[in-house]
Protein backbone atom coordinates (compact mmCIF):
# COMPACT_ATOMS: atom_id res chain seq x y z
CA UNK A 1 0.00 0.00 0.00
CA UNK A 2 1.45 3.34 -1.18
CA UNK A 3 2.06 6.18 1.49
CA UNK A 4 -0.37 8.44 1.32
CA UNK A 5 1.17 12.48 2.06
CA UNK A 6 -1.38 15.58 2.97
CA UNK A 7 -2.00 17.76 -0.28
CA UNK A 8 0.81 20.50 -0.57
CA UNK A 9 3.14 18.17 1.94
CA UNK A 10 6.26 16.73 -0.88
CA UNK A 11 8.40 13.67 0.57
CA UNK A 12 11.39 15.66 0.97
CA UNK A 13 9.25 17.82 3.29
CA UNK A 14 8.13 15.02 5.53
CA UNK A 15 11.69 13.53 5.74
CA UNK A 16 13.39 17.31 6.75
CA UNK A 17 10.46 17.34 9.21
CA UNK A 18 10.77 14.33 10.64
CA UNK A 19 14.42 14.55 11.30
CA UNK A 20 13.60 18.28 12.96
CA UNK A 21 11.16 16.74 15.09
CA UNK A 22 14.30 13.84 16.06
CA UNK A 23 16.87 16.98 16.90
CA UNK A 24 14.55 18.81 19.02
CA UNK A 25 14.06 15.57 21.04
CA UNK A 26 17.77 14.74 20.95
CA UNK A 27 18.30 18.33 22.28
CA UNK A 28 15.27 18.02 24.88
CA UNK A 29 16.94 15.34 25.88
CA UNK A 30 20.65 16.28 26.56
CA UNK A 31 19.49 19.58 27.95
CA UNK A 32 16.93 17.65 30.31
CA UNK A 33 20.48 15.11 31.22
CA UNK A 34 22.64 18.30 31.70
CA UNK A 35 20.39 20.29 33.81
CA UNK A 36 19.76 17.31 36.22
CA UNK A 37 23.78 17.28 36.36
CA UNK A 38 24.41 21.15 36.85
CA UNK A 39 21.98 20.93 39.98
CA UNK A 40 23.54 18.07 41.59
CA UNK A 41 26.95 20.16 41.29
CA UNK A 42 25.72 23.07 42.48
CA UNK A 43 23.86 21.12 45.54
CA UNK A 44 27.51 19.94 46.23
CA UNK A 45 29.00 23.28 46.26
CA UNK A 46 26.54 24.42 48.15
CA UNK A 47 26.70 22.50 51.15
CA UNK A 48 30.67 22.08 50.92
CA UNK A 49 30.52 26.19 51.65
CA UNK A 50 27.49 26.45 53.61
CA UNK A 51 26.42 28.71 51.20
CA UNK A 52 23.90 28.86 48.43
CA UNK A 53 26.05 30.76 46.20
CA UNK A 54 25.08 28.47 43.18
CA UNK A 55 21.71 28.01 41.60
CA UNK A 56 20.49 25.13 40.01
CA UNK A 57 22.58 25.64 36.76
CA UNK A 58 25.76 25.81 38.77
CA UNK A 59 26.04 29.43 38.12
CA UNK A 60 26.85 32.12 40.56
CA UNK A 61 24.17 34.10 41.92
CA UNK A 62 23.41 37.43 42.53
CA UNK A 63 23.78 37.33 46.36
CA UNK A 64 20.92 39.32 48.21
CA UNK A 65 22.80 41.28 50.05
CA UNK A 66 24.55 43.17 47.30
CA UNK A 67 23.32 46.55 46.87
CA UNK A 68 22.50 46.34 42.74
CA UNK A 69 20.28 43.11 42.72
CA UNK A 70 17.28 44.70 42.24
CA UNK A 71 18.82 47.19 39.25
CA UNK A 72 21.31 44.49 37.72
CA UNK A 73 18.12 41.63 37.68
CA UNK A 74 16.00 44.30 36.05
CA UNK A 75 19.03 44.93 33.49
CA UNK A 76 18.84 40.87 32.78
CA UNK A 77 15.25 41.42 32.36
CA UNK A 78 15.19 44.08 29.88
CA UNK A 79 17.97 42.20 28.43
CA UNK A 80 16.32 38.91 27.70
CA UNK A 81 12.84 41.20 26.48
CA UNK A 82 14.51 42.71 23.78
CA UNK A 83 16.22 39.55 22.61
CA UNK A 84 13.14 37.98 22.66
CA UNK A 85 11.56 40.54 21.14
CA UNK A 86 14.16 40.72 18.21
CA UNK A 87 13.57 37.40 17.69
CA UNK A 88 9.83 37.35 17.75
CA UNK A 89 9.41 34.93 20.80
CA UNK A 90 8.48 35.27 24.10
CA UNK A 91 10.88 35.51 26.25
CA UNK A 92 9.72 31.96 28.04
CA UNK A 93 10.37 30.83 24.63
CA UNK A 94 13.72 32.77 23.98
CA UNK A 95 14.83 31.59 27.33
CA UNK A 96 14.04 27.93 26.60
CA UNK A 97 15.60 28.05 23.02
CA UNK A 98 18.80 29.94 24.42
CA UNK A 99 19.18 26.61 27.03
CA UNK A 100 19.30 24.46 23.97
CA UNK A 101 21.30 25.72 21.81
CA UNK A 102 24.67 24.44 20.65
CA UNK A 103 26.54 27.43 22.92
CA UNK A 104 24.82 26.92 25.91
CA UNK A 105 25.07 22.82 25.69
CA UNK A 106 28.63 23.14 25.08
CA UNK A 107 28.90 25.18 27.85
CA UNK A 108 27.22 23.05 30.46
CA UNK A 109 28.68 19.51 29.12
CA UNK A 110 32.19 21.37 29.48
CA UNK A 111 31.38 22.45 32.70
CA UNK A 112 30.33 18.89 33.99
CA UNK A 113 33.57 17.45 32.11
CA UNK A 114 36.11 19.48 33.58
CA UNK A 115 34.98 19.25 37.30
CA UNK A 116 35.24 15.21 36.28
CA UNK A 117 38.38 15.35 34.90
CA UNK A 118 40.54 17.69 37.02
CA UNK A 119 42.06 17.40 40.09
CA UNK A 120 39.61 17.76 43.52
CA UNK A 121 41.44 21.11 44.30
CA UNK A 122 39.67 22.83 40.98
CA UNK A 123 36.38 24.05 40.94
CA UNK A 124 34.54 24.48 37.79
CA UNK A 125 31.58 26.67 37.69
CA UNK A 126 29.29 28.78 35.21
CA UNK A 127 29.26 32.63 35.61
CA UNK A 128 26.67 34.63 36.77
CA UNK A 129 23.99 35.45 34.41
CA UNK A 130 24.57 39.28 34.59
CA UNK A 131 28.63 38.22 34.25
CA UNK A 132 27.34 36.30 30.99
CA UNK A 133 25.16 39.13 29.36
CA UNK A 134 27.31 41.80 30.06
CA UNK A 135 31.03 40.75 30.96
CA UNK A 136 31.12 37.73 28.28
CA UNK A 137 32.61 35.14 30.90
CA UNK A 138 30.75 32.23 30.79
CA UNK A 139 32.61 29.82 32.88
CA UNK A 140 35.13 30.54 36.12
CA UNK A 141 37.97 28.13 36.81
CA UNK A 142 38.88 28.51 40.75
CA UNK A 143 42.17 26.90 42.33
CA UNK A 144 41.16 25.81 45.96
CA UNK A 145 45.25 25.72 46.80
CA UNK A 146 46.14 29.40 45.99
CA UNK A 147 42.16 30.48 46.33
CA UNK A 148 42.15 32.57 42.90
CA UNK A 149 40.79 32.39 40.05
CA UNK A 150 42.76 31.11 37.50
CA UNK A 151 40.92 31.17 34.25
CA UNK A 152 37.76 33.21 32.68
CA UNK A 153 36.86 30.96 29.95
CA UNK A 154 35.14 33.07 27.75
CA UNK A 155 33.10 32.21 24.52
CA UNK A 156 32.68 28.89 23.71
CA UNK A 157 33.88 28.37 20.31
CA UNK A 158 32.49 25.39 17.23
CA UNK A 159 35.70 25.60 14.69
CA UNK A 160 34.75 23.49 11.92
CA UNK A 161 38.37 24.71 10.57
CA UNK A 162 41.98 25.69 11.65
CA UNK A 163 42.70 28.45 9.19
CA UNK A 164 43.30 32.00 10.68
CA UNK A 165 41.64 33.36 13.87
CA UNK A 166 38.19 33.43 13.96
CA UNK A 167 36.46 36.78 15.22
CA UNK A 168 35.71 35.38 18.83
CA UNK A 169 39.69 34.83 19.11
CA UNK A 170 40.72 38.33 18.30
CA UNK A 171 37.74 39.44 20.35
CA UNK A 172 39.15 37.62 23.60
CA UNK A 173 43.17 39.04 22.51
CA UNK A 174 41.88 42.51 22.88
CA UNK A 175 39.97 41.53 25.76
CA UNK A 176 43.23 40.81 27.48
CA UNK A 177 44.68 44.17 26.00
CA UNK A 178 42.32 45.63 27.21
CA UNK A 179 43.42 43.76 31.23
CA UNK A 180 41.44 40.75 30.94
CA UNK A 181 38.54 39.67 31.80
CA UNK A 182 36.30 41.01 34.97
CA UNK A 183 32.91 39.59 36.56
CA UNK A 184 30.89 41.81 39.02
CA UNK A 185 29.74 38.46 40.72
CA UNK A 186 32.67 36.17 41.04
CA UNK A 187 34.15 33.78 43.97
CA UNK A 188 37.78 32.76 45.75
CA UNK A 189 38.63 30.67 48.22
CA UNK A 190 40.66 31.80 51.05
CA UNK A 191 41.32 29.00 53.56
CA UNK A 192 38.25 27.18 53.49
CA UNK A 193 36.25 30.08 53.21
CA UNK A 194 34.19 30.84 50.31
CA UNK A 195 34.27 34.77 49.09
CA UNK A 196 32.34 35.76 47.02
CA UNK A 197 33.27 38.93 45.55
CA UNK A 198 33.89 41.01 42.11
CA UNK A 199 37.14 39.85 40.33
CA UNK A 200 39.25 41.89 37.49
CA UNK A 201 42.28 40.98 35.13
CA UNK A 202 40.98 37.48 35.07
CA UNK A 203 42.85 35.76 31.95
CA UNK A 204 40.26 34.78 29.11
CA UNK A 205 40.91 31.91 27.13
CA UNK A 206 38.61 29.97 24.74
CA UNK A 207 37.85 26.66 24.69
CA UNK A 208 37.11 24.52 20.88
CA UNK A 209 34.30 21.90 20.67
CA UNK A 210 32.63 20.90 17.33
CA UNK A 211 29.28 19.88 17.59
CA UNK A 212 30.24 16.02 16.78
CA UNK A 213 32.92 16.10 19.66
CA UNK A 214 29.54 17.58 21.86
CA UNK A 215 27.42 14.61 21.50
CA UNK A 216 30.52 12.18 21.87
CA UNK A 217 30.81 14.23 25.05
CA UNK A 218 27.41 14.19 26.17
CA UNK A 219 27.52 10.18 25.77
CA UNK A 220 30.39 9.95 28.04
CA UNK A 221 29.01 12.06 30.97
CA UNK A 222 26.40 9.75 31.52
CA UNK A 223 29.01 6.80 32.58
CA UNK A 224 30.11 6.85 36.45
CA UNK A 225 33.35 6.56 35.57
CA UNK A 226 35.40 9.17 33.71
CA UNK A 227 36.34 7.88 29.85
CA UNK A 228 39.67 7.25 28.12
CA UNK A 229 37.73 9.76 25.29
CA UNK A 230 37.42 12.51 28.26
CA UNK A 231 40.82 12.28 29.22
CA UNK A 232 41.51 12.79 25.91
CA UNK A 233 39.74 15.73 25.06
CA UNK A 234 41.33 16.84 28.45
CA UNK A 235 44.77 16.68 27.16
CA UNK A 236 43.34 18.43 23.97
CA UNK A 237 42.19 21.20 25.49
CA UNK A 238 45.51 21.68 27.89
CA UNK A 239 47.07 21.33 24.53
CA UNK A 240 45.13 24.57 23.30
CA UNK A 241 45.05 26.54 26.42
CA UNK A 242 48.99 25.88 26.57
CA UNK A 243 48.98 27.46 23.11
CA UNK A 244 47.17 30.55 23.91
CA UNK A 245 48.89 31.29 27.11
CA UNK A 246 52.30 31.21 25.10
CA UNK A 247 50.62 33.97 22.56
CA UNK A 248 49.84 35.83 25.59
CA UNK A 249 53.64 35.97 26.75
CA UNK A 250 54.41 38.06 23.75
CA UNK A 251 51.67 41.37 24.55
CA UNK A 252 51.86 43.97 26.18
CA UNK A 253 49.37 43.35 29.01
CA UNK A 254 48.18 44.82 32.53
CA UNK A 255 51.13 43.29 35.48
CA UNK A 256 47.98 41.69 37.48
CA UNK A 257 46.88 40.13 34.40
CA UNK A 258 50.79 39.10 33.91
CA UNK A 259 50.97 37.69 37.57
CA UNK A 260 47.94 36.04 36.92
CA UNK A 261 48.73 34.00 33.89
CA UNK A 262 51.95 32.97 35.66
CA UNK A 263 49.33 31.58 38.08
CA UNK A 264 47.35 30.36 35.74
CA UNK A 265 50.72 28.25 33.58
CA UNK A 266 51.38 26.96 37.43
CA UNK A 267 47.92 25.56 37.87
CA UNK A 268 47.46 24.05 34.39
CA UNK A 269 50.47 21.77 34.99
CA UNK A 270 48.39 19.87 37.14
CA UNK A 271 46.06 19.32 34.95
CA UNK A 272 47.36 16.18 33.74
Amino acid sequence: MPIEYLPNINVGSKIKLEQEKKNQFNLEKLSSFLNEQLAIKADYYNKIYGQDWLDEKARLRIPETQPDKESDQLLIDIQEQTWAQESGKSVEQWRQDKEKSPASLTEAALTLMLQRVLPDNFIVVRSSVYDDYNNGVDQLIIDRESGAVICGIDEVIDRQDNVGPSKKEEKIRQKMMRGGAKVKYGARVEGKKLVLDSLKNIPAFYLSLSPKELEILAENLQENEVSVYERDLLKRLHSSLSEQLASYSHLDLNQDLKIKLEDFFKSLEKWL
